[in-house]
């Protein structure tokens, strides 16, 4: 609303401290300097992305996000070594608090981690918390999940799988956004480790399958597509 009395309404281009540029339902772009601006009310389905340098994109943030991911990295197994893993997730959540910057919703994805000359499977099934930290067009983002992770291996039992993740947010246009960051992964899961222990009488080392819980833990990089 400008001081005149009179309503604009649209979609805000750009907003800084001099200036804010609006495009009208009919697709005319109106700018008006602050000083004539008394109020700037928006919808409750949006939220309003800007920078100082006009370098502006406004997103809107509706109230349900479905987000694409992809990982990979090294693992580690204790008992088994190194190895490396790589994954992808679809993730389907709202939108909520603090300007619909936070997201929560529920993941399904996949997981092979090879080690010792050997791939597991694992089908994640878990509850996402992220947060984009700022408004502005490049923020920082943080999140956590955590969840049971189905084993597709048939000599394998899945459990608890865990994760955080410490990225950079970046928008595209008003329906996109990316994120890329590192993040970290833990799977509990029951699996045959081969041992061995020292026979004394003939003092050679005696090797064994021993059927017991594992901890699969993972590092690396992502990148994620936001709509």
């Amino acid at each position: 609303m400008l001081h005149s009395g009179q309503q604009v309404q649209g979609e805000i281009m750009l907003r800084n401290s001099e200036v804010v540029i609006i495009r009208a339902n009919n697709g005319m772009r109106y700018q008006y300097p602050m000083s004539e601006v008394s109020a700037i009310t928006m919808d409750e389905n949006e939220t309003e992305l800007q920078t100082e340098k006009g370098d502006n994109v406004s997103r809107k943030q509706s109230a349900v996000s479905l987000r694409l991911q992809a990982m990979g990295g090294v693992l580690y197994v204790p008992d088994m070594g190194w190895g490396g893993y790589a994954g992808a997730d679809l993730m389907v959540g709202a939108n909520v608090m603090d300007g619909k910057r936070m997201f929560v919703g529920g993941e399904v994805g996949y997981r092979a981690k090879i080690v010792s000359d050997k791939t597991y499977s694992f089908i994640p099934l878990q509850a996402v918390v992220s947060s984009i930290l700022t408004d502005q067009r490049h923020s920082p983002t943080v999140g956590i999940n955590i969840g049971y992770g189905i084993s597709t291996n048939k000599k394998v039992q899945g459990g608890i799988c865990a994760g955080a993740e410490l990225g950079w947010h970046y928008v595209v246009n008003e329906n996109t956004s990316i994120v890329v960051g590192l993040n970290v992964e833990w799977q509990q899961a029951k699996a045959d480790v081969v041992e061995t222990v020292l026979n004394p009488s003939t003092q050679e080392e005696v090797y064994y399958i021993n059927h017991k819980g594992v901890n699969f833990v993972s590092f690396g990089a992502k990148v994620a597509i936001l709509f």
